[in-house]
C-alpha cells in the first residue's frame, strides 16, 4: 500500500462519509423506531449506533497509544486487508464491552456516536506513515496495521448501517 502522507487524509475521508451517513439514519428515524426491538436476539438501531461509537472509541485509543495494544511490525509484515475485502470474512462477535447495553436511547446513542466520531477523526490525523505502517494489532481475524485498522472502522460503520436497514425493514 502507499505510504504517502495523504492516506491518513483518504481513510479519514472513508471514515467520516460512512459515520456522518450512519448519523444521518439514526437522526432521521422516529424515536420509537430507533429504539424498538424485534426480539431478544436482535439489536435496536439505536445499540447498533451505541456498539459502533464504543468501537470507535476503542480503535481511536488503539491509534493514539491510550489502548496499549500496538507493537511495531514485526520483520516482513505485510498489509493484507483492503476495503475490497468481505466483511463477511471478518466479521466476529463483539468483544467484551463493545457489546450495547439492553436498553439504548436514540439520543444517547447519537450523543455517543458524535463523541466517538471526533475521537476517531483526531486519532486518524494523527496517523504518521511511519505509525500508520509500522505498527499493528492482532484481532481474532488477523493482524493489521494501524491504517488497515483505520480503514477497518469505515467498513465496520457501512456493515452496521446495513444492519440498521434490515433491522428497520423488518419493523
Amino acid at each position: 500500500m502507499s505510504q504517502s502522507p495523504d492516506r491518513a487524509v483518504t481513510i479519514l475521508a472513508r471514515f467520516n462519509a460512512t459515520q456522518n451517513s450512519l448519523a444521518a439514519k439514526l437522526r432521521d428515524l422516529p424515536a420509537h423506531v430507533a429504539e424498538e426491538r424485534e426480539d431478544i436476539d436482535t439489536w435496536t438501531a439505536a445499540q447498533i449506533g451505541w456498539h459502533v461509537a464504543t468501537t470507535n472509541d476503542w480503535i481511536a485509543g488503539v491509534l493514539i497509544g491510550t489502548t496499549p495494544m500496538a507493537e511495531p511490525a514485526a520483520p516482513g509484515f505485510r498489509e493484507t486487508l483492503h476495503m475490497q475485502t468481505p466483511l463477511e470474512k471478518i466479521k466476529t462477535p463483539p468483544a467484551p464491552g463493545l457489546e450495547p447495553p439492553a436498553i439504548v436511547g436514540r439520543d444517547s446513542a447519537m450523543e455517543k456516536l458524535r463523541a466517538s466520531g471526533q475521537h476517531m477523526s483526531k486519532a486518524i490525523a494523527s496517523l504518521t506513515p511511519e505509525r500508520g505502517s509500522g505498527y499493528t494489532v492482532t484481532l481474532p481475524f488477523g493482524t493489521l496495521s494501524l491504517f488497515e485498522l483505520a480503514d477497518f472502522a469505515a467498513g465496520h460503520i457501512a456493515r452496521h448501517i446495513a444492519q440498521i436497514d434490515r433491522t428497520v425493514a423488518r419493523a
